[in-house]
């Protein structure tokens, strides 16, 4: 899909409705993927059926359903590998020396395109969100991983969850644009795509920010 100069595809693989992405800018081959994982074969078929060339891969955070195809994908291209320090200690061990470590703020140059990393933890203690900042008539995008879904956020409760810091990366994303475009990790809502806005107003999550303790009281409440 190419908007205002930008080309996104989103793909669906694996077995628990994940989504990896393919981003660049139009007239410029260069493109990343974001979350690689899963069917690298058919995100590189699907690369290539576009008039694309993978250079670099984006990670939103090291769980293993958003970096399983890290490995094949490193076999197969010489991408330029980026994720945030606090989480490269769990990607893949073969991936590791490959790998570029971020922080917040960071910008990658992927060809015409300036992607920026929005350091999100709660989810994970790197978890990042992809930013692609507002230009012209775009009002931007985020890449949110499992920090922001469509009428969700991510879980708390696995190894070096937080859901102190993801209550902060929420209020942070929800500084954005009410146009930003969100592109979440897994499709869990109702629409594949949303926005800053939509989710401010509808999804519940945004509903309990007032407080920490609201938000605590939904996000941790025991599931049944």
């Amino acid at each position: 899909m190419g908007t205002n100069g930008l080309f996104v595809q989103q793909l669906q693989l694996g077995p628990m409705d994940n989504f990896v992405y393919l981003v660049g800018a139009e007239g410029s081959p260069e493109t990343a993927i974001v979350d690689a994982a899963w069917d690298i074969d058919a995100a590189l078929a699907a690369a290539e059926a576009a008039g694309r060339t993978v250079t670099h891969a984006l990670v939103s955070h090291w769980h293993a359903d958003h970096t399983n195809g890290l490995v094949p994908l490193l076999h197969k291209r010489g991408v330029r590998i980026h994720c945030h320090a606090g989480d490269v200690p769990d990607l893949p061990r073969e991936v590791q020396g490959e790998v570029v470590a971020t922080a917040g703020g960071d910008r990658i140059q992927i060809g015409a395109l300036t992607m920026m990393s929005l350091h999100t933890p709660g989810h994970t203690p790197g978890s990042t969100t992809w930013h692609l900042p507002p230009q012209g008539a775009f009002e931007g995008a985020v890449f949110s991983g499992d920090t922001l879904f469509v009428n969700a956020c991510g879980r708390c409760d696995f190894r070096g969850g937080d859901p102190a810091l993801m209550y902060e990366s929420l209020k942070r994303l929800g500084t954005l644009g009410d146009g930003v475009r969100l592109y979440p990790g897994h499709d869990y809502g109702d629409v594949p795509v949303s926005t800053i806005g939509r989710e401010r107003a509808n999804n519940p999550y945004y509903a309990r920010l007032g407080s920490l303790e609201e938000f605590l009281g939904l996000r941790m409440r025991p599931r049944t």
